[in-house]
């Protein structure tokens, strides 16, 4: 018998960007992520292309908005 998964969600408010200050929402994708100082932030893209660790255990998590408000874990 196949058991069916839901996919990880981000559960927790998503305001702005730990690194840059700008809006997350805007963009459709949020990355929770190690940064190249040590700690974790929640970052957009670009921030994360400068300053993030990469994707997967360890290292970070990327979450896309779906049309319905969710944010899906897709990568990481």
């Amino acid at each position: 018998m196949a058991t069916t998964t839901e996919p990880a969600q981000w559960l927790s408010p998503v305001g702005d960007c730990d690194m840059c200050h700008k809006p997350l929402t805007p963009t459709g994708v949020i990355i929770d992520g190690a940064t190249s100082f040590g700690p974790w932030a929640l970052m957009c893209p670009p921030c994360h292309a400068t300053y993030g660790r990469g994707l997967g255990t360890g290292s970070g998590q990327q979450y896309e908005r779906t049309d319905d408000g969710r944010w899906l874990k897709v990568e990481g």
